[in-house]
C-alpha cells in the first residue's frame, strides 16, 4: 500500500544490507531475497525495525545503528559460571567482559552481572552487540496485518478463458 507509514503491527517486505564500520557485509537480503515480517513480532533485528519506523513503500534509507541497539540485551540470557572455569589467576568482577569459545567453536561474549562466593552470574551478549552497524534498507511493500497477502505478481488471474470447458 502506497503512503502507509511503517509502524507497529504492519506486515512489511524489505530489502536490506548491514555492514560493519569497515564496510564488511554482516547480513544482506541480497543473498536470499526480500524479507517479509510483522513489525513488533521479534522476527527482525530490533535495530532494523527501529531504522525503518516511519518509512513508506518505495523509500530507501541509509544510516547507522549505534552499538547496543541492533540487538538489545535479553534478560533471560544468563548463566552461573564458577571461578574454576576462568583461567588461573583471573578473578572476574561485575562489569568485566570476556570472550570464550562456545560448544560450536564460535566466539561467545559475556558480561559479569553479579559476583558470588563460588563464581559469577554472566549475561551472554550477541557478537554484534557492541558493533556500530551501517544499514541500507528499502521498503518494498506494507500492509495491515489483518489483510491477506497480495497475490504473487507472476500468477495470472483466473478468468473464464483459462478454465477448461466442462464436458
Amino acid at each position: 500500500m502506497q503512503g502507509l507509514q511503517i509502524a507497529e503491527g504492519l506486515v512489511v517486505t524489505i530489502e536490506y544490507t548491514l555492514r560493519d564500520a569497515a564496510g564488511k557485509v554482516l547480513e544482506s537480503s541480497a543473498d536470499r531475497g526480500p524479507v517479509t515480517f510483522k513489525i513488533g513480532s521479534d522476527r527482525m533485528l530490533p535495530g532494523v525495525e527501529k531504522a525503518i519506523d516511519g518509512m513508506t513503500v518505495g523509500e530507501t534509507r541509509k544510516g547507522v545503528i549505534p552499538p547496543g541497539e541492533l540487538l538489545p540485551r535479553k534478560p533471560t540470557a544468563t548463566r552461573e559460571v564458577g571461578f574454576n572455569e576462568f583461567p588461573e589467576g583471573v578473578r572476574p568482577d561485575v562489569g568485566d567482559r570476556f570472550q570464550a569459545k562456545g560448544v560450536d567453536g564460535n566466539p561467545v561474549v559475556f558480561e559479569v552481572l553479579e559476583k558470588h562466593d563460588k563464581g559469577v552470574k554472566v549475561q551472554l551478549l550477541h557478537p554484534l552487540h557492541d558493533t556500530e552497524v551501517h544499514y541500507e534498507v528499502r521498503v518494498l511493500a506494507a500492509r495491515k496485518s489483518n489483510l491477506p497477502p497480495p497475490a504473487p505478481l507472476d500468477v495470472p488471474d483466473l478468468t473464464d478463458e483459462l478454465l477448461e470447458p466442462e464436458e
